[in-house]
């Protein structure tokens, strides 16, 4: 029997500047990647929506909370996590010290504000994939994504490369663990 209905999720899209969470997210919601010579870096948070229909025909709606990557505007966002159902942790696969930046403040930062019951469904994302000069082994992200029971994936916010199928997963994953509390 289809579970037909509309839900609404809050994703968080977190990394240090420049990693690319703003391209990411305006390729996901507007299916192209922003001019970098008009792309400004996100004061504070930037908000989107994307919609995606399930298998089961639900309509889910991504509210993705892009929060700005520098450091003077990392203590006004904390309260802003609560009540996230997901996440996208990025980094860009040029610079390890993004990778690093992760585990020593996005991950521990989002984990001390999220309530332990609920649970979100988070993702490690490796960024710039269609760069030549990578310098992070994917096996080094997703040690660190296994450590804290993440998923992984990489993308082109460029190319488009796995950015649909990054929302999908994320939207498949925190609808079957959050359908039954939607009223």
């Amino acid at each position: 029997m289809s579970q037909k209905g509309k839900y609404v999720y809050k994703i968080l899209v977190m990394g240090d500047t420049g990693v690319g969470k703003t391209s990411l997210v305006l390729r996901a919601t507007r299916g192209k990647f922003p001019d970098p010579e008009t792309l400004m870096s996100t004061i504070g948070a930037f908000f989107a929506l994307k919609r995606i229909i399930m298998e089961d025909g639900s309509l889910c709606s991504l509210q993705i909370w892009d929060f700005a990557g520098q450091e003077r505007f990392r203590s006004f966002m904390k309260n802003l996590f609560r009540g996230a159902n997901g996440g996208l942790f990025v980094y860009d696969v040029t610079d390890p010290i993004t990778l690093d930046d992760l585990e020593r403040f996005w991950i521990p930062t989002v984990f001390e504000q999220i309530d332990e019951y609920e649970k979100p469904i988070f993702f490690v994302v490796g960024n710039k994939i269609d760069l030549e000069n990578r310098l992070v082994n994917p096996s080094e992200a997703i040690k660190l994504a296994r450590k804290y029971g993440m998923n992984y994936i990489e993308v082109s916010s460029k190319t488009g490369e796995n950015v649909e199928l990054l929302f999908y997963l994320m939207a498949e994953n925190v609808h079957k663990r959050y359908k039954r509390r939607i009223v």
